[in-house]
């Protein structure tokens, strides 16, 4: 795993329910994200290149609400997976592949609703969307698969810095920001690091997000 994915993938772990709060708010309230249980070691053969992969984020929490196909169940059972894989790479094809495989794997294995999530560095795309997967046999399309996305570098990185969050200082430095204001980007988003509440090692984090890519 590249630098830039393990800094992301710990943010992501120390901020999960504010990365939904900034990019799938609908869903933000769906989940009760103080039990989460991170699933460090799921491990899966990646189809396009024959080896074995640590997905990058696989979290196991309760819903708040059931599912399709829980309503039957108790409270205590609404459990759902998320799984966020962050790509760094300039070309989705073979992710796209990966992301339908190990939706399918995660989904059998463990038996729970899976919310597959793609996380582009370099991708921008419409920057909030869907993106999708699918398969032909001849004129035959066997498989259809979409998972919601969020690209950086085509969304509005001074809309994120003035939201103030945590996240989002640190995310918006990847994404869309005029020439001349970087910065000034680079310069707000640092001191409102400071006034991140939570701990010290986040504040680090955060900083050093910034630093690097602005």
């Amino acid at each position: 795993m590249t630098d830039h994915d393990q800094r992301f993938k710990t943010l992501l772990k120390e901020l999960l329910p504010e990365f939904f709060e900034l990019f799938f708010a609908d869903w933000a309230e769906r989940f009760d994200f103080s039990s989460v249980e991170w699933l460090d070691k799921e491990v899966f053969p990646d189809p396009p290149e024959g080896q074995r992969r640590v997905l990058d984020l696989v979290a196991k929490l309760r819903t708040r609400e059931p599912l399709p196909a829980q309503e039957d169940l108790s409270a205590d059972e609404w459990l759902s997976l998320i799984h966020v894989e962050i790509e760094s790479a300039d070309n989705l094809t073979s992710l796209r592949r990966r992301m339908h495989w190990y939706y399918a794997n995660l989904r059998q294995r463990h038996e729970l609703p899976v919310l597959p999530i793609g996380l582009y560095l370099r991708v921008g795309l419409q920057g909030l969307g869907t993106d999708r997967y699918e398969e032909f046999y001849g004129p035959l399309r066997l498989v259809i698969f979409e998972y919601p996305y969020v690209g950086l570098p085509a969304l509005d990185g001074i809309e994120y810095l003035e939201r103030g969050t945590s996240l989002g200082l640190a995310l918006a430095a990847m994404m869309r920001l005029p020439p001349g204001r970087r910065a000034w980007s680079k310069a707000e988003a640092l001191l409102h690091v400071k006034d991140v509440r939570q701990n010290e090692q986040l504040r680090f984090l955060l900083a050093e997000c910034i630093q690097t890519y602005l």
